[in-house]
């Protein structure tokens, strides 16, 4: 049976939940709102199939190209690229395969705005699985019903982080001609608890509830995103990464991101994936051509099948090759993890006892040794100058 002693080593994946022969296996939150698999001792009957299949324990290994193909592109489709978290090519790539009576798994949003790994069949449903969803995904069966797919001769296009591609590998245990692999520049998961946490504040601020949240919006540009939440009665809350609390958060301080995102065992060439897609962060400084601030996606072809995949859907993008070295330049998270931030353990001691909002501007004044009085000076300025 699997136990979990160091959660340093789990990504939540869910490999070893879905091979369990018994159902033993079960997921239970921590106080910090992760998810870690439990076993129901009764049930168990020690196959140790568990433990077997899960791809941190195993060092599971990707024979994919170690020497990628790059390229930053966009879809041609301006509306899309508008609407997506970088150039809009997972859109094109999710169409071919629904266009060719496939299925598509990837994330999105329930109705309280918890994340959760769906399967689709209808081109109308892409939208719902396009964009960043800031946070840890439920993975559910959505393993289970892959192999009944596949083994069905279903073609089937996984999009996840590097470690959830990596325990649905390990899971199947063969590599299917049928199944597509995408993951993405991951920089980390996120607490689903901080998330709630952070959306309950600004429901509270707002005094109505949310009706939509869009990561990385691109009112003042690609390069400048914001988050944007809809709330009922037309209003609408906007602010930049630098200003947007669940952002600075998570890009300047490090507090929430799963214990093994700080020292993350798939951040690897060769990737997992056929392909890997991200943001292609300083292409404008290599080719200004290359960014108008609309969204360029980088483009990391990682087999055959990634190459493939791309060769059909190239003449609906706009796309240039790059090097691997001109990624990594904007793209730091590609092969490192991000540090664990200093008032980490601060933030989910307190979690519980004050307001997310409360919480970080606190962390903010500790980081920055600034005295109380000096952040209300601070604030007030701001508000003059608008």
């Amino acid at each position: 049976m699997i136990e979990i002693v160091d959660k340093k080593i789990c990504t939540g994946c869910s490999a070893c939940v879905s091979i369990c022969p018994t159902s033993a296996i079960y997921f239970e939150s921590d106080y910090e709102g992760f998810v870690y698999p439990k076993t129901d001792k009764d049930n168990c009957i020690k196959c140790k199939r568990c433990i077997k299949v899960c791809p941190t324990y195993n060092e599971y290994r990707s024979n994919n190209n170690e020497n990628p193909d790059v390229y930053a592109g966009w879809n041609k489709n301006e509306e899309v690229r508008l609407n997506s978290t970088s150039g809009g090519v997972f859109t094109l790539l999710a169409q071919y395969i629904l266009n060719n009576n496939g299925y598509v798994v990837a994330a999105e949003y329930r109705e309280d705005f918890s994340v959760y790994h769906t399967i689709i069949s209808n081109l109308n449903d892409i939208k719902k699985q396009r964009q960043s969803k800031y946070l840890q995904s439920d993975i559910n069966d959505v393993f289970v019903k892959i192999k009944k797919l596949l083994n069905e001769e279903n073609l089937v296009l996984f999009c996840g982080t590097p470690c959830q591609n990596a325990g649905l590998k390990s899971y199947l245990g063969k590599e299917y001609e049928n199944l597509f692999l995408c993951d993405f520049i991951c920089r980390g998961v996120i607490s689903p608890k901080v998330f709630k946490k952070y959306l309950i504040d600004i429901e509270e601020q707002y005094g109505q509830k949310i009706t939509k949240v869009h990561f990385k919006h691109k009112l003042w540009g690609w390069n400048k995103f914001s988050t944007r939440i809809d709330l009922e009665n037309n209003q609408v809350y906007q602010k930049n990464r630098d200003e947007d609390l669940y952002m600075v958060g998570y890009l300047k301080y490090n507090l929430y991101l799963r214990p093994c995102c700080y020292n993350c065992k798939f951040k690897t060439l060769p990737r997992q994936a056929d392909l890997s897609l991200g943001d292609f962060w300083g292409i404008g400084e290599n080719n200004s051509k290359l960014d108008d601030n609309k969204g360029t996606s980088v483009i990391i072809v990682n087999s055959n099948k990634g190459n493939f995949l791309l060769e059909k859907i190239c003449d609906n993008m706009e796309i240039k090759q790059q090097r691997i070295e001109d990624v990594i330049k904007g793209n730091d998270c590609l092969f490192n993890s991000p540090e664990i931030g200093k008032f980490r353990g601060y933030f989910f001691d307190n979690l519980d006892k004050i307001s997310f909002t409360a919480l970080i501007e606190k962390i903010i004044l500790k980081q920055n040794k600034i005295s109380i009085r000096e952040y209300i000076k601070i604030i007030l300025k701001k508000f003059r100058l608008k």
